[in-house]
């Protein structure tokens, strides 16, 4: 029996069909027989270098201090509460102004907030982190009756920089809400609670630690990869077979048949190709 079929076309079938499975296989018989790269070790090499802590200086200057409290003590009113935008601009950094015009200030469109401050004085701030012409400090705000949640307070994280022999306010920004306390005590709110949460450490729960193994699918699943991709390449193999044992079916019953002689043609067509009769041999001559 041959494996090939006899068919141009059904060759060609075979072609189209397996040609695009075949390589299809063969890829994905790579991707799964050859094994991936090692994931790092979670574990501390020996001859790493010991983890220095950053520190970070909190020491302001009596003389910029005073500096600093004079700045909040207009921008904040200025700014948050929308009294002054020509002064809240004046007093602005350039990465507090970054994109913005003056006429959009003027018009209530500015990178500060909208929070109307209840008090005159802004000094009682905390330093995050200080240094060589700018301050990062947190400053607490109350706001003025009738504004928001009644007893909310607003913490903010203002950015100041010393621009131009002058300290000004680089960037501002809320970092905590103290609205009032719920059923469960909880009244402060910030950008930690959006976050997503660090993993619980030891037997308590939380994600699995990394073991540093390869990852791998399940033996299930590539088995039951593999045999889909041996169907695939096994079926226009099949096909081919079916075609061929069909077509010699066909050819040894066409042999065992009727001698394969045409019918003979109606009288008046061989009379037809007949040639004239030659005038006989006792013809009178003259």
């Amino acid at each position: 029996m041959r494996l090939v079929p006899s068919s141009p076309r059904v060759r060609r079938r075979v072609a189209w069909i397996g040609g695009p499975l075949a390589i299809v296989g063969a890829i994905v018989a790579v991707m799964v027989l050859v094994p991936g790269g090692k994931t790092p070790s979670p574990e501390v090499a020996k001859n790493a270098p010991r983890a220095q802590a950053v520190s970070q200086s909190t020491y302001v200057s009596p003389a910029d201090r005073r500096a600093i409290n004079k700045t909040l003590d207009r921008f904040v009113p200025a700014a948050l509460g929308r009294s002054a935008p020509q002064t809240a601009w004046n007093l602005s950094g350039p990465g507090l102004k970054g994109g913005t015009t003056l006429q959009q200030w003027r018009h209530g469109t500015s990178p500060v907030p909208y929070y109307p401050p209840r008090d005159k004085t802004f000094h009682s701030w905390k330093t995050v982190d200080a240094g060589p012409g700018y301050a990062n400090v947190n400053l607490l705000v109350h706001p003025q009756p009738g504004h928001g949640p009644k007893g909310s307070s607003e913490v903010f994280s203002v950015q100041m920089v010393k621009h131009g022999g002058r300290w000004v306010v680089n960037g501002l920004y809320t970092t905590a809400v103290f609205a009032r306390p719920t059923k469960s005590g909880r009244h402060e709110i910030g950008p930690a609670d959006f976050a997503a949460g660090p993993a619980a450490q030891g037997s308590g729960g939380g994600a699995p630690a990394q073991t540093g193994k390869r990852g791998a699918l399940s033996t299930t699943w590539l088995f039951a990869a593999g045999g889909a991709i041996v169907l695939a390449l096994l079926f226009p193999l099949g096909l081919a077979v079916v075609s061929a044992v069909r077509s010699r079916r066909a050819r040894r019953l066409y042999m065992r048949s009727d001698p394969r002689s045409l019918p003979p043609l109606p009288r008046s067509v061989q009379a037809a190709s007949e040639p004239p009769a030659k005038a006989g041999a006792g013809a009178e001559r003259h």
